[in-house]
């Protein structure tokens, strides 16, 4: 029996008398993991960080330091931080299309105040109030607004007043491609139940933001560059078939990171600026299972911000339980206007569309409502609703590092011997037939933690086989755990 049991950091050559104890923890691991997210999106010329490259992050102020106040990356990491504070944080920056083109807008003011008030102007939800005097011109005013601009914290544009147009200031977008397309600009938009109103005098045209190109074309070869690290989810604010097609390629299952080989996982998530009609006539979405899409209608909020919050709800969810239905969750977004949030028939063609939906509660807070992924149809061109929602993705990746996780605690680095091989207690050695008994019992404790279901199915259908050559092949038949979605029920009454 000598060498049979195996203690840890104990020299079995040892003479000297005594009792000697190791502490094994291989067996006891119980912690739950902490969700990686990986932010992709622009940065600016001004910021420290290396193009290209993801690191940790270490909040709202150190993003603005190292991709530059206003970018792209500093505007997710700020909205990813007003929701979770929790989950571990990396951001992956891209520079600038070199020849790309920044969207630009104009905001006009004409006339002169008649009284005394407040313009409050707005680009997306971030807020620039401007003091009006009654007797301003407009030119004057134009100026105060370009000067309280510079005030407002993380501003994705930048505002200066038109050489040639008196009261007009001219809106550039800080980072080129067609993300600045998506920023609104905006006044009033609390109404004068949030006593907002223009003073008496001045009139305001805005014209929204357009002429934005060239997403950065360097996307798939970042992403490539990323290495070995797992990140769970990975929000970005791009939309345009080359961005999304570097995201299928990245996270494919053939050879990317969803591979058996590679096992690194990953859900790409984005906001899509559009109404309804914009949102189905998207025909070049990819059927891809790893990717997310969110249309937001005329939300004030950005297409960035939305796409942080998403996933930030959605990694705090992951931690609590990967399958948890992901609905009735809050983000601080600001609600479309009433004519721009999608009916309930409109949503309903959309989760078919393989596009994800939101309500929106009577005190105007929005709330996820289903994320489904792009997975509409499989190989043959046959509707496949296998991959529907995110959470059956989310489940996969848990249950799988988990039991990965588990069989390496177990038999790693052990002896594979025949099935029906007598192995002596404490011999680390093992056959295919104890590694199937080892898949089942995890099955059984992450039935437990409600990732899935029917355990006793799984252990009768478990297949294990020595394939030889140190060998040893599974068929694992998961049954992930449903979501709750619809309750349905045939009120029939009576009058007595």
């Amino acid at each position: 029996m000598s060498g049979s049991i195996t203690v840890p950091n104990y020299p079995d050559t040892n003479r000297v008398p005594g009792f000697y104890f190791a502490l094994d923890n291989s067996r006891a691991n119980t912690a739950t993991q902490v969700r990686r997210v990986l932010i992709v999106g622009q940065m600016l010329a001004t910021g420290s960080a290396t193009a290209g490259t993801p690191s940790l992050s270490a909040g709202p102020s150190d993003a603005i330091a190292k991709y530059g106040a206003g970018s792209q990356c500093a505007r997710m990491v700020q909205a990813y931080r007003q929701v979770d504070t929790v989950n571990e944080l990396w951001v992956l920056p891209l520079a600038d299309e070199a020849d790309g083109t920044a969207a630009t807008g104009k905001i006009l003011l004409t006339g002169t105040a008649t009284e005394s008030g407040t313009l409050w102007l707005y680009v997306g939800d971030s807020l620039v109030s401007t003091a009006v005097t009654a007797g301003d011109t407009a030119a004057t005013i134009a100026e105060n607004v370009v000067t309280a601009a510079a005030s407002v914290s993380n501003l994705p544009v930048s505002l200066a007043v038109d050489a040639t147009t008196a009261g007009q200031i001219d809106v550039t977008a800080l980072n080129k491609g067609e993300v600045g397309n998506t920023f609104l600009l905006g006044l009033n938009l609390l109404g004068t139940a949030g006593a907002q109103a223009t003073p008496g005098g001045i009139t305001v045209t805005l014209t929204q933001m357009t002429g934005g190109a060239q997403n950065p074309s360097t996307l798939a070869s970042a992403l490539a560059g990323i290495g070995d690290r797992v990140y769970d989810l990975m929000p970005h604010p791009f939309m345009d078939v080359t961005s999304l097609t570097a995201f299928k390629t990245n996270l494919n299952d053939v050879d990317g990171r969803w591979c058996p080989l590679e096992q690194l996982y990953g859900q790409a998530i984005t906001a899509y600026r559009g109404t309804y009609g914009d949102a189905t006539g998207l025909t070049y979405l990819p059927d891809d299972q790893h990717q997310t899409i969110m249309p937001i209608s005329d939300s004030p909020s950005d297409v960035c911000q939305w796409a942080a919050w998403i996933a930030a709800r959605t990694a705090l969810s992951m931690l609590s339980n990967p399958a948890l239905p992901i609905t009735g969750l809050s983000i601080p977004a600001m609600p479309p206007t009433d004519a721009g949030r999608f009916i309930r028939d409109q949503r309903n063609s959309l989760l078919y569309d393989g596009l994800s939906t939101f309500t929106v509660s009577d005190s105007g807070t929005v709330m996820i409502e289903r994320l489904t992924t792009t997975y509409r149809t499989n190989a043959s061109g046959q509707a496949d609703n296998s991959y529907l929602d995110i959470e059956t993705l989310l489940t996969a990746q848990v249950c799988l590092q988990d039991l990965r996780s588990y069989l390496a605690a177990c038999v790693g680095g052990y002896i594979l011997v025949a099935d029906g091989s007598k192995i002596p207690a404490g011999a680390q050695a093992t056959t295919a037939a104890l590694i199937g008994k080892l898949a089942a019992a995890r099955y059984q404790w992450q039935s437990t933690q409600m990732w899935v279901q029917n355990p006793d199915e799984f252990a009768a259908a478990v297949v294990a086989t020595n394939e030889g050559g140190g060998g040893v092949k599974l068929f694992l038949p998961y049954q992930f755990a449903n979501q709750l979605w619809v309750i349905a029920g045939d009120c029939q009454f009576t009058k007595p």
